[in-house]
C-alpha cells in the first residue's frame, strides 16, 4: 500500500497560471488606461486654455475697442493696469501686459499677472504657465513660428515649451490638422526660459531645419516614433494664430 507523503508539493495547474496572467493583464491594462486618461486630460486642458484665451482676447476687444496689452487707456478703465502703446503691435516684452489687461478686466484668472511696466520679458512671475511649467505668451511672432517658405509676423498664443511631443501632437489634432507646420496650430520654438525646443527633436524628419521661423521640408509631423529612444521628446511647444 502506497502512502502519500504529507510533504509532497502540488504543482501549479494551467488554470491557476491562466488566472494569474489574467490578473496581471488586468492590472497592466488598468495602469495603461489610467495613463491614457491622464494624458487625455492634459491634452484637453492645453487645448481648452488656447481656446479660452482666444475667447478672452475677442471679448476684450469687443468691450474696449482695443487690443489687450496695447490699450492706451487701460490705467483709466482697468484697476491696476498699465497703459499700452496703442500701435496695434504686441511685442514679446508686451506679452505680460496682455495677461495683465485680461486679468484686470475679468477675462482671465492669473494672480501673478500684475506687471507694472511695458518692458518685461515673459516669466513665471508675470505670465501664465502650461501644465509642464513652460511660460506662455501672446505676441506678434515671425521668429519662432514654424511655416513652410517663410512668413510675415502673426499674432499668436504660445503654449510655452516643455510639453511632450505626444501630448502636443494630440493638441494639434484637437485644435487643427495634426501637422506641425500647417494650419493655425504649429510647432513653435519659443521658450521664455531660454531652452528652446529644437525642430529636429520635436518633428519626425531628420532633414528639418529652421531659419527665421521657416521649415525647409515637407514631412513635418510631431515626433512620436515607437521605436525611437526615447519615444517621446519632452521639450516641445506650439502656437495657435488669433
Amino acid at each position: 500500500m502506497k502512502i502519500k507523503s504529507s510533504n509532497s508539493i502540488r504543482g501549479v495547474t494551467l488554470v491557476e497560471i491562466a488566472i494569474v496572467l489574467v490578473i496581471i493583464g488586468l492590472l497592466l491594462g488598468g495602469i495603461l488606461k489610467g495613463q491614457e486618461l491622464i494624458n487625455n486630460a492634459k491634452v484637453r486642458s492645453i487645448a481648452d486654455r488656447q481656446n479660452s484665451l482666444k475667447v478672452a482676447w475677442f471679448a476684450f476687444i469687443d468691450r474696449f475697442q482695443a487690443l489687450p496689452g496695447d490699450y492706451v487707456y487701460a490705467a483709466q478703465y482697468i484697476p491696476g493696469a498699465t497703459n499700452g502703446e496703442g500701435n496695434g503691435l504686441i511685442t514679446q516684452k508686451e506679452s505680460p501686459v496682455v495677461f495683465q489687461h485680461l486679468t484686470g478686466s475679468g477675462y482671465l484668472r492669473c494672480p501673478q499677472c500684475t506687471v507694472k511696466t511695458l518692458d518685461q520679458t515673459p516669466s513665471a512671475r508675470n505670465s501664465l504657465q502650461n501644465q509642464y511649467g513652460g511660460v506662455m505668451a501672446i505676441f506678434h511672432d515671425a521668429t519662432y513660428y514654424a511655416a513652410k517658405g517663410g512668413q510675415n509676423s502673426r499674432l499668436l498664443i504660445h503654449t510655452g515649451a516643455r510639453i511632450p511631443s505626444n501630448i502636443i501632437s494630440e493638441v494639434d489634432r484637437k485644435l487643427d490638422d495634426g501637422i506641425a507646420n500647417t494650419g493655425d496650430f504649429r510647432f513653435n520654438s519659443y521658450d521664455a526660459g531660454g531652452s528652446q525646443p529644437a525642430v529636429g527633436n520635436c518633428l519626425t524628419t531628420s532633414q528639418a531645419s529652421q531659419v527665421n521661423g521657416s521649415l525647409n521640408t515637407e514631412t513635418n509631423t510631431w515626433y512620436r516614433h515607437a521605436n525611437a529612444t526615447p519615444p517621446v521628446e519632452q521639450n516641445c511647444g506650439g502656437s495657435v494664430a488669433i
